[in-house]
C-alpha cells in the first residue's frame, strides 16, 4: 500500500494482485479538517473594490479595520462540508455571467453606515444557495438578505449620524460589476482566503 498526504487530503492506494491483472483502489479521506467557519462573499471588480476599500480605510476605526471592504452573502457555513460547498459554488459560477450591480444609496446602521447594493441577479443566487443550504444556516444567515458594503461601524452614534448625513447629501448612485464569489475561513477576526469562483465572461 502507498500513501500520500497533500493539502490535508490523504490518499491511500491499495494494490491487489489477481492473476495477470493488477487492481488499484483509491481511498480518499480528509485529515486534520479545518474547523473554522466559512464565509461567502461577492467578488467585486477591481475599481469598485478599491473605491470601497478607500472609504472603509478613511471612516472605519483603524484598530478594528483588519478586513477589506466586502459584500457578505453568508456569514457562517460549516467547514466540514467544504467539499460540497465548493462543488456547488463551482456549478453556479461556471454558468453565471458577470453581474451588473448598483450602489444605490447610503444605509444608516446606528453606529455606522454602508452602501446599499441593488442587484437582482445576486439576490437570485443568494436565494438559491439559501434554499439549497437551508439545513446549515445560522439565525443570522436565515434573515432577509440585504446586500451592502459597510464603510463605517462601531463608532459613537453622534459621529455615525454626522457622517451619514454628510455622505447622503453628496451621494450619487453608481454601477459596478460582480465578478464572482469568494470563499473564506473566519479566523476570529481576520479572514483567510480559500478560493475565488469567477463568473463566466460575457
Amino acid at each position: 500500500m502507498a500513501e500520500w498526504l497533500c493539502s490535508g487530503l490523504q490518499i491511500r492506494v491499495h494494490r491487489f494482485d489477481s492473476g495477470p491483472c493488477l487492481h488499484h483502489f483509491l481511498i480518499f479521506k480528509m485529515s486534520d479538517t479545518d474547523t473554522r467557519p466559512l464565509i461567502l462573499t461577492a467578488k467585486l471588480d477591481d475599481e469598485a473594490q478599491k473605491f470601497f476599500n478607500n472609504k472603509r480605510e478613511k471612516h472605519f476605526p483603524s484598530e478594528r479595520n483588519y478586513l477589506d471592504a466586502h459584500l457578505t452573502l453568508f456569514h457562517h457555513l460549516p467547514p466540514e462540508d467544504i467539499v460540497s460547498i465548493q462543488n456547488t459554488l463551482w456549478d453556479i459560477s461556471k454558468n453565471t455571467p458577470t453581474l451588473k450591480a448598483t450602489a444605490a444609496t447610503i444605509m444608516f446602521m446606528g453606529f455606522g453606515s454602508a452602501y446599499q447594493i441593488k442587484c437582482d441577479a445576486l439576490m437570485d443566487i443568494r436565494n438559491t444557495l439559501a434554499e439549497h443550504w437551508s439545513h446549515w444556516l445560522t439565525k443570522q444567515d436565515q434573515q432577509k438578505f440585504n446586500p451592502h458594503v459597510t464603510f463605517q461601524n462601531k463608532v459613537k452614534a453622534d459621529k455615525a449620524k454626522a457622517l451619514y448625513k454628510n455622505m447622503s447629501e453628496s451621494f450619487e448612485a453608481f454601477d459596478f460589476q460582480i465578478m464572482g464569489l469568494s470563499l473564506w475561513y473566519y479566523d476570529n477576526g481576520p479572514w483567510d482566503h480559500i478560493k475565488d469562483y469567477a463568473f463566466k465572461k460575457d
